[in-house]
């Protein structure tokens, strides 16, 4: 009875791990490329960044989100490319600043 017991409260322990998720953060910036994106001079400007970032991420840098002064490395690359250097928003699980994209959408800019 007791190891029954004991079974259980593993198997119950190890399933309650696997099923821990880490919750989705949102987070609004833009794409760019991994060159870019770690230059301390901007290297190109809001209107050129679309072709700039393109160019860069087709050349072989790695697609990387910029929030702010923070940027994420981007686990799923393939998620992430056709938006390469539009303003996004962005859901998915942070692990050591890198970012597991869940949900990406471009964000449009306002009419005036």
């Amino acid at each position: 009875m007791k190891r029954n017991l004991m079974l259980f409260a593993v198997i119950l322990s190890v399933g309650a791990l696997f099923s821990f998720r880490a919750a989705d953060e949102h987070l609004t910036g833009y794409i760019d490329d991994s060159m870019c994106a770690g230059s301390k001079t901007p290297m190109c400007t809001a209107a050129t960044r679309i072709n700039c970032a393109s160019k860069c991420i087709k050349g072989g840098a790695q697609a990387v989100l910029v929030v702010g002064d923070k940027v994420y490395k981007i686990a799923n690359q393939k998620a992430v490319v056709k938006y390469a250097g539009k303003s996004v928003t962005v859901d998915g699980a942070v692990d050591n600043g890198t970012i597991t994209v869940s949900k990406i959408a471009e964000d449009k800019p306002a009419k005036s």
